[in-house]
């Protein structure tokens, strides 16, 4: 077998390694994003809506968010009880129009319902702004079998970030364990909830638990 032979025979045998390297890639990210979508719609498939809440330091962040559902998030409360909010997302992209109530002691389940509208219903409604309006970003995606959303905030409210994880039942949610890298599980508290924050900017207890 001469050189010119050998050299042709490693190129062919790079080229497979690489189509193969390809391949694997691309059927992991289909078998992710079916498996994304999968979990997306069977949490929002009814309207009780099963959820906790973790402070993050944002620089301490285990993930690249930059592969995950991103979403540019303008919220605004039209009224806060009972809770209702209007969001524009991605500068346009998407309006939604979302009613909260009947919220557990330990705020970690809710009555939800959440519809589409149009940017006229969106502009309209605005006009009954209450509080500041919410900017955040959020970048979502699975970890193993649970939803991760990840909200750094910014505007009024920059240096506040949370971690949100939507659970399909109580007893999911009440087994979970909290990630060592979280700093604080806030749940239940009212200081933290969006609304509040809408209202009152962020708590001073904040700044303790992030010391």
């Amino acid at each position: 077998m001469n050189k010119k032979s050998i050299g042709l025979d490693i190129i062919i045998f790079i080229l497979i390694v690489i189509l193969i390297i390809v391949f694997t890639i691309y059927l992991k990210n289909i078998i992710y994003d079916k498996k994304y979508i999968e979990k997306v719609n069977s949490i929002t498939s009814d309207s009780v809506e099963i959820e906790r809440k973790w402070i993050i330091d944002k620089e301490k962040i285990p993930y690249d968010l930059t592969n995950s559902q991103i979403s540019m998030i303008e919220q605004t409360y039209i009224c806060f009880s009972p809770e209702i909010r209007v969001r524009r997302i991605n500068n346009g992209e998407e309006y939604t129009f979302t009613v909260k109530t009947n919220m557990t002691s330990d705020g970690m389940i809710r009555d939800e319902m959440e519809i589409n509208i149009t940017k006229e219903e969106y502009e309209n409604l605005i006009k009954k702004r209450e509080g500041n309006t919410i900017l955040k970003t959020r970048y979502q995606f699975l970890d193993g079998d649970d939803l991760l959303a990840i909200d750094i905030f910014s505007g009024e409210l920059e240096g506040l970030a949370y971690l949100e994880i939507e659970f399909e039942s109580e007893e999911e949610a009440n087994n979970f364990k909290s990630y060592d890298w979280v700093i604080k599980d806030v749940t239940d508290d009212e200081n933290y909830k969006n609304g509040h924050l809408a209202r009152y900017g962020i708590p001073n207890s904040f700044y303790e638990y992030i010391k």
